[in-house]
């Protein structure tokens, strides 16, 4: 049988009805491909692929494309460290510079002249010890921010430790007393002790309220301590912030024996103002012999 006949009519007369399907035009039987052509069967493709080897040269644009990338945001966090070094180092240098101070200024550190007296010390639990105490200025100038200075002393004079702190009064004139409280953080134990003070001189218009204490009482509380009262008025024109009143009680040997602060609730102190305080004092049982009181505040600045 010819391989252009059709296997079951033998009739010649085969036409091709698709891409892969021939038929006879006289039994109209489907006729298989391979039967027309000597040929071997054209090649499926199914699932499974063979797997392909790697080529440098399809994926060298990819990889040169990351390496570039790399590059230029190395380039960007280099760029940005050195400009926080610089700024870093820019700010370091301006918070070292010194401060040229103007000699023209009315202003030198001085040891002023002066007498203390009132200074009892108190121990706490802890270990530390509070120096409190006066000091009333005798130089010919006021007195800036006057420091207090604690030296402790061994028996046979050997220095243990310093302490320092301020005055109550950050401005005190001639003439004028304030009060001090220098805090000795775990005091060793000592035989006898020191106190000196060193101070700005200050030559200038005073600018602070003026403010008085009237009517201080005391008030022996039985088995417990004292209770001291009175009255503060601001006698002057300007508005007083932050007023505050700090007492201490004296004892027949002349040493501070208990103290205490009170400050008014009230921001503004206005002029001609009069208010009561109240302080409970009970660290001592004795009865004070005397006490001083003194007061101070910021004058309100005004537009």
């Amino acid at each position: 049988m010819s391989s252009n006949q059709c296997p079951s009519c033998g009739s010649t007369n085969v036409y091709r009805e698709s891409a892969n399907v021939y038929r006879c035009g006289d039994c109209f039987d489907k006729l298989p491909s391979a039967s027309l052509y000597d040929a071997p069967p054209p090649k499926v493709y199914g699932t499974n692929q063979k797997t392909e080897t790697f080529s440098f040269t399809k994926y060298k644009y990819i990889l040169i494309a990351i390496v570039v990338g790399w590059m230029f945001l190395g380039t960007i966090i280099t760029t940005v460290f050195q400009w926080v070094q610089s700024n870093t180092s820019s700010i370091q240098e301006e918070e070292t510079q010194e401060i040229a101070i103007d000699p023209n200024l009315n202003s030198v550190d001085i040891i002023p002249e002066g007498e203390f007296s009132l200074l009892g010390e108190f121990p706490d639990s802890i270990g530390n010890v509070y120096f409190v105490g006066k000091f009333t200025n005798q130089s010919e100038t006021s007195l800036l921010m006057p420091k207090f200075t604690i030296s402790l002393f061994s028996e046979d004079g050997s220095s243990l430790a310093t302490c320092e702190g301020y005055g109550e009064k950050n401005l005190v004139v001639q003439n004028e007393s304030v009060s001090y409280e220098v805090l000795c953080n775990q005091a060793p134990k000592f035989h006898h002790h020191e106190v000196s003070v060193t101070a700005t001189s200050y030559v200038g218009d005073l600018s602070r309220p003026e403010l008085t204490l009237t009517n201080i009482n005391l008030k022996k509380v039985k088995n417990k301590g004292t209770i001291l009262t009175g009255k503060i008025q601001n006698t002057g024109t300007s508005i007083a912030n932050f007023t505050r009143i700090k007492c201490m009680l004296v004892g027949s040997n002349g040493k501070t024996i208990d103290y205490g602060t009170y400050t008014l609730e009230e921001e503004d102190f206005l002029p001609k103002a009069t208010q009561n305080f109240s302080l409970e004092l009970f660290r001592s049982k004795v009865v004070p012999d005397s006490f001083y009181c003194e007061t101070d505040s910021v004058a309100k600045e005004t537009n």
